[in-house]
Parts: C-alpha cells; sequence; structure tokens
C-alpha cells in the first residue's frame, strides 16, 4: 500500500479474476436455441433414412425416436446435476482430464461436420447451383460475422424457430388425413445385423442434444429452464418425425435416394403446393445456417476453454478487440471449408458426423452414472449406463462400417492430443524456468476511506480513455462520490470459467494516478464478461451506485447491427433510479 492509502499491484505478470457470468437465457429462449441445433435433424435424417431402407425405413425412425427419448430424459438429469456448464468437458473434468479433453475433441468432430452438412443442406433446400460452392462461401461469411463477437442470439434462434414450426406444422395438417389412409410402410427386409446398420443410419436424430448442457451456466434456472427446453423441442421433434415419416410413405413410387438432401421441401410441395417449396426452402434454410453458426461458436468456446485450462496452446487465448479468439475463429472457420473441398455430398458428411456425437454422449452418460459425487436415483442412474451401453454398441458398428468417419474421428484426436502434449510441454518449462507469477488473490486498487460517501459514481470502460477519466473523476470530486473504476475485459465465448487468469495492464496504473491527484475515494474493478451491458448492471445494482458514466463509442454500421448496443442494453436492465451519463468525448 502506498502512503496515497492505495495499494500498488506489480507491473508485471499475471492476475486472477473472476469473471460475470450472467444468466439471461429463460426456457423459450433456450428452448430456441436448442430447436436451431437438435431441431434441424428431421431436415435430413427423413430424407437419408428412406434413402437407406426405402419404405420400410418408418421401423427404424421410431426406434430412434424411443432411443431420442431416453436421451433427452438422461440430459435432463446432466443439466440439472451441472447448473454451470453440463457439456462433456465441464461434466467429466473434475473426474479425468483426459477423458475430458478426448471428450471435448471428439464433441468438435461432430461440431465441424455440423457446421459442414447443415450449411450444405441448406443450400440444397434453397435451391442453389453448385450448393457445396455457396456452402463454402456461407460459413466464410459466417467466420466475418463472427469476428464482431455476436452474442447468443435468442431473439433470432426463437423468430426462426417460429417460422420453421409454422411451415411444419402446415405441412403437417394438409398431410394428415392422407398420410394416416395412405401410408405403406413395409416390413424390414434382411437379417438383424443389416436392419441394425440401418438403424445406426438413423443416429443423426440425435443431432444437437449434447448443445443444451452446455448452455445450463447461462440459463436464469438451470434445471428449470433446461428441462422446459428439452422437453419442447422433444415434443416438437417427435412430432415433425412421426406425422412427416408417415406423409413421407404415403407417396406412391418415392424412389430411395431421391430427394435425401432436401425431403421436407419435396412434401411441402407435394401436399400443400410447388409455390410452398420455396417457404420450406427459406424457413429451413435459415434454421439450418443457424445450426452452422452456433456449432461454430461452440467449436470457438470449447477451444477457448481448453486453451483457459492449459489444455491446449494458449495462443488460443489471444482476443480481437471484440473479445473473439482469434486463432479458435480462424481454425473453425478455415476446417469445414476444406472438409467440403474434399466431400460434397450430404450422406457422406452424415457418416462423419455420428462418430463423434456418439463418443461425446457416452463419455459424458458413462461419467455421471458413475460418478458417485453427484446424487442420482437409482433408476435414473440405470436408464443412463443403459442408454450408454446402446450408443457403445452404436459407436462400434460405425467404427466398424464407416472407415472413413474412424479415420476422421482418429485424425482429430491424434491433432488435439498432440496440441494437448505440447500445451504441456510448454507449461513444464514455465515451471521449470520460474514462469510468470499468478497472483491468486489481487488486492482491489481503491483509495482508503474515512467516511461514508455522500454518493457513488461508477464509470465503465473497456480501453482507458483519458478525457472521460478526468471527466468522471471531476464530477466525483466536486461531489465528494466514490468512484468505482469498472473496466470490463471482453470475452465473447459465452459461458466462462468462475475465474480467468489475464495478463496485468499497465493503465490502470494511470487511473490509480489520476484519482489519487484528485484526491477522490476510488475503487478499480476488473471484470471478464461476454455480456459488457449485463455486468455493468449487474455491477451498478451490487455497489449501489447512483450515476453511470459510459463512453459513446463511434462504430461502423456494420460493427453496430451485428453486435447490437451496449447502451440499449444497459437501459434495459439497471434500477431506474440510477442515471446514466453518456460521455461522447
Amino acid at each position: 500500500m502506498n502512503s496515497n492509502g492505495s495499494q500498488t499491484l506489480p507491473a508485471r505478470g499475471l492476475q486472477e479474476l473472476a469473471t460475470s457470468r450472467p444468466r439471461v437465457l429463460g426456457w423459450l429462449r433456450s428452448a430456441a436455441i436448442l430447436d436451431g441445433d437438435w431441431g434441424t435433424s428431421v431436415a435430413y435424417v427423413m430424407g437419408l433414412g428412406f434413402a437407406l431402407a426405402g419404405y420400410a425405413s418408418f421401423w427404424h425412425l421410431v426406434l430412434m425416436m424411443l432411443l431420442m427419448t431416453i436421451v433427452a430424459v438422461n440430459y435432463i438429469t446432466i443439466c440439472r446435476l451441472y447448473p454451470n456448464g453440463g457439456g462433456v468437458y465441464s461434466s467429466v473434468y473434475h473426474r479425468s482430464p483426459s477423458l475430458a479433453v478426448i471428450g471435448a475433441l471428439l464433441l468438435a468432430a461432430d461440431y465441424i461436420v455440423t457446421m459442414s452438412l447443415s450449411v450444405l443442406d441448406a443450400c440444397h433446400y434453397l435451391g442453389l447451383g453448385y450448393p457445396a460452392f455457396w456452402a463454402i462461401v456461407i460459413i466464410a461469411l459466417l467466420g466475418l460475422i463472427n469476428w464482431f463477437g455476436p452474442k447468443h442470439s435468442g431473439g433470432l434462434a426463437l423468430l426462426i424457430s417460429i417460422i420453421t414450426v409454422l411451415t411444419l406444422a402446415a405441412i403437417i395438417f394438409r398431410s394428415a388425413l392422407p398420410s394416416l389412409q395412405h401410408a405403406h410402410i413395409a416390413a424390414p427386409e434382411g437379417g438383424i445385423f443389416h436392419n441394425w446398420g440401418i438403424f445406426t443410419g438413423f443416429i443423426l436424430s440425435l443431432s444437437g442434444i449434447e448443445a443444451i448442457s452446455n448452455m445450463t451456466g447461462l440459463m436464469q434456472d438451470p434445471a428449470r429452464d433446461s428441462r422446459r427446453a428439452i422437453l419442447t423441442v422433444l415434443l416438437k421433434v417427435l412430432i415433425a418425425n412421426l406425422f412427416l415419416g408417415l406423409a413421407m410413405h404415403a407417396i406412391p413410387g418415392l424412389v430411395p435416394g431421391n430427394h435425401k438432401e432436401d425431403m421436407l421441401r419435396f412434401l411441402g410441395e407435394q401436399y400443400v403446393g410447388p409455390w410452398f417449396g420455396w417457404v420450406v426452402a427459406f424457413s429451413l434454410g435459415t434454421l439450418l445456417i443457424s445450426a452452422g453458426n452456433t456449432a461454430l461458436n461452440d467449436l470457438v468456446s470449447i477451444q477457448f476453454l481448453m486453451s483457459v485450462d492449459k489444455e491446449l496452446p494458449q495462443v488460443l487465448r489471444r482476443l480481437n478487440r471484440h473479445g473473439m479468439p482469434v486463432i479458435p475463429l480462424i481454425v473453425t472457420t478455415l476446417i469445414p471449408i476444406v472438409l467440403l473441398m474434399l466431400i460434397q455430398d450430404v450422406e457422406t458428411l452424415s457418416h462423419l458426423y455420428a462418430i463423434g456425437l456418439v463418443g461425446a454422449m457416452i463419455i459424458n452418460l458413462g461419467s455421471t452414472a458413475t460418478d458417485k459425487t453427484v446424487s442420482m436415483k437409482y433408476y435414473i442412474k440405470i436408464l443412463m449406463m443403459v442408454s450408454a451401453c446402446i450408443l457403445v454398441l452404436i459407436e462400434l458398428s460405425i467404427a466398424w462400417k464407416k472407415h472413413e468417419a474412424t479415420i476422421f474421428a482418429a485424425l482429430i484426436l491424434f491433432i488435439g492430443l498432440l496440441a494437448r502434449q505440447f500445451a504441456r510441454m510448454h507449461v513444464r518449462r514455465e515451471v521449470q524456468a520460474g514462469g510468470e507469477p499468478v497472483h491468486d488473490a489481487v488486492p482491489t486498487r481503491k483509495r482508503r476511506r474515512t467516511s461514508i460517501p455522500p454518493a457513488k459514481y461508477m464509470l465503465a470502460m473497456k480501453d482507458v480513455n483519458t478525457r472521460m477519466l478526468k471527466f468522471a473523476v471531476e464530477e466525483a470530486k466536486q461531489r465528494g462520490a466514490l468512484l468505482f473504476v469498472l473496466r470490463v475485459q471482453e470475452i465473447a465465448v459465452g459461458t466462462l470459467p468462475a475465474k480467468i487468469s489475464v495478463r496485468i495492464d499497465e493503465s490502470e496504473n494511470l487511473i490509480e494516478k489520476v484519482c489519487i491527484d484528485a484526491g477522490i475515494d476510488f475503487q478499480i474493478i476488473s471484470i471478464p464478461s461476454y455480456d459488457i451491458g449485463y455486468t455493468i448492471a449487474e455491477q451498478a445494482a451490487t455497489f449501489g451506485v447512483d450515476r453511470i458514466i459510459l463512453g459513446a463509442t463511434k462504430r461502423s454500421m456494420l460493427e453496430y447491427v451485428l453486435r447490437g448496443n451496449v447502451m440499449r442494453s444497459l437501459g434495459a436492465l439497471m434500477p431506474e433510479d440510477v442515471q446514466l451519463i453518456i460521455f461522447g468525448g
């Protein structure tokens, strides 16, 4: 502590900061985001299933719907047990970091194929010529858009989900009566092993259900909201698969393999009218592109969180000025593009898809079912273990029959585990060399107060603006107010860990000097967050401030549209009795 009563931090090294973890998702927006991932399976699973089994595919679809229901029940339990993030990496890490990393890498393989498959199928639905080319263009545009670090688009996801539900409901309404009367469901041909192989081809119906467990850290009430979201989307997927599957089987002379990429558009044209095909194309096309965007953000988040835990190289933590991890974004954008250059067929991509998804689910379900530190009823635990065993059989079947899927998953695991080994070697070298100190309990910089301040002001800024700082200091000095200087470091990757180590910023010395020279009482607060507006409102409410001073930054129209407006978000969240001052200098 210096002579002026302020505590001084070292000028170099790292500090460990508690992160802001906003819980902003209700069950409805959570369901919409989940529907944009899990709900997209209906767009391609029936067409691919009919290509495999023709008019007997309904039986395999029904069995997959049963398995889907069982797995959904299991994930309701996982979301309840892990309210701060129940994805395979977060839920398994406390038991075995190595197993958690393997699960995360398998999930990464799933996300890579999800991006390629979803966007490619969207281009088929939209009827674009050269769909692989346009899929590459769209993925590149998604990467560019995410450079600005967009937040969870729950509102947009909800709108897309509502449009899609209405579109599917129109097809079901027009097709229900003829489907129930004329559906031709043939008996399965071949032996048990042949039909088991066809059944594993329907595993895409489970696509995206793992995504709900990654969102629990963002939910207002994780147990309640995740349960409602899962059951809502499950009901939608079951009804859509059941009735649209019957509608598909009611069309005579349908050739297996035809319309495997755009079966729902074909059904819309058959039962509603040729014009309705464009309605289906728009709604499902946007839903599938949204699923690709969700996968992109999830894959970036996985790489960042693993680098925070030093399971991947630290270079993956570097952020651009919008809080987006640069290298993970580049890698996440380029790999699906390369994959589409090599594979331009939806069916072949679906073979690659399943092995990573199922592997991650096996690790998550198996680890949770055998974890003695969590509380579960015995029948739930048995159900989870049975589900894991069924998924193991499916995984072995895929690995045995789909050699390209095995090679793809093995390649992702090899690259990921090799990167992990390099990261661990770097950590060992740092430890041996002394490394840079990590200050686990960093004192908050503040000036000692001798009396209760008559007012409390908060200056919120990302980068140090000297003019705005001096303005806030002068305002606080004139009224004898305590000044909180809140510095929010934006990290646009969704759910963050409880604490994160960041490099000490020399600019805090400038803030401290200006405040000390002015003779005011002050406190500097540094918080990493992915939602700046929420964090400012949260801290203002916590400290009971009377006034918030916020800088108005000049941004391009593109950036404004893509990232929204912090002041608009803050205005909706902050208490009514708090004044908001916008400094335009």
